[in-house]
């Protein structure tokens, strides 16, 4: 299955409004109405997976001065479907001084199963961002399948993150190792847009990494999603960028490496 969603905001008037809103099934958004000045589309299952061989695109574009949140309904789990990789692109474009929160559930990647995420930011140098990704590996008592996510932000036209991380029986050998997840089945990741101000600092199963181009990487492992995000719910992202929601990622209480498995930075 190939499908394609667009998401575009404009400020119109002081006010933040859906000027595109379109998807096929999988990608159904749907607006939902909120108080505040934060314009909020939810994107709901039109059927199930991603299963492989399924190729996914979404393009969010928020234009100057707008103010965007976008989730998903619920988590997804990925399955094996024809053998080959179920691929899934979001291309997040931020105005300047427009707002994007991109907050979606967990991705569950079911065993035999091969998922391929990659997260492409472009902001404009003033804009604001809140991004995050958590992946599951593997449902309850069963191995996980194969997960390959890809990370790329460029900031006026500068890059200043490239990162791709490997998990699965096909990523290095010690990609659940003291070096990788210590046996974590949660990965989770959230960039910002600046930076905040309080620099939340590396620990056993969390590395912080303050861009060089601005803006903050935080990725954390744990071994149960609820555990995670209790440790996370302590210690939210700062105001400046959004408040916690339900759906942040996790931060673990239990000692891991900081350094996420089977990572490559290039």
């Amino acid at each position: 299955m190939r499908a394609t969603a667009v998401v575009r905001a404009e400020l119109r008037r002081g006010r933040t409004v859906l000027a595109e809103l379109r998807g096929r099934v999988p990608l159904l958004p749907r607006e939902v109405s909120v108080s505040g000045d934060t314009a909020e589309v939810v994107f709901v299952g039109g059927a199930a997976g991603p299963i492989g061989g399924d190729d996914l695109a979404l393009r969010v574009e928020v234009g100057a001065g707008a103010r965007l949140r976008v989730r998903t309904a619920a988590a997804a789990v990925i399955l094996i479907g024809d053998g080959t990789p179920a691929r899934q692109r979001v291309d997040l474009m931020i105005g300047a001084g427009g707002l994007l929160e991109w907050l979606p559930e967990p991705v569950v990647v079911a065993a035999r199963a091969t998922f391929h995420t990659h997260v492409r930011v472009e902001p404009a140098p003033d804009a604001r961002l809140l991004a995050q990704e958590t992946l599951v590996l593997g449902r309850t008592d069963e191995p996980c399948g194969d997960v390959l996510s890809r990370w790329d932000m460029v900031v006026g036209g500068r890059p200043v993150l490239r990162q791709q991380s490997g998990y699965g029986p096909a990523a290095h050998p010690g990609w659940r190792g003291p070096a990788g997840t210590a046996g974590g089945t949660v990965v989770a990741s959230r960039l910002m847009l600046p930076a905040p101000p309080d620099r939340l600092p590396s620990a056993p199963g969390r590395a912080v990494c303050d861009l060089a181009g601005g803006g903050r990487l935080v990725t954390v492992t744990a071994h149960d999603a609820m555990t995670a995000r209790r440790a996370m719910e302590a210690a939210p992202p700062a105001d400046q960028v959004s408040r916690a929601t339900s759906s942040e990622p996790a931060v673990p209480s239990n000692s891991t490496p900081p350094v996420p498995a089977g990572a490559a930075v290039r």
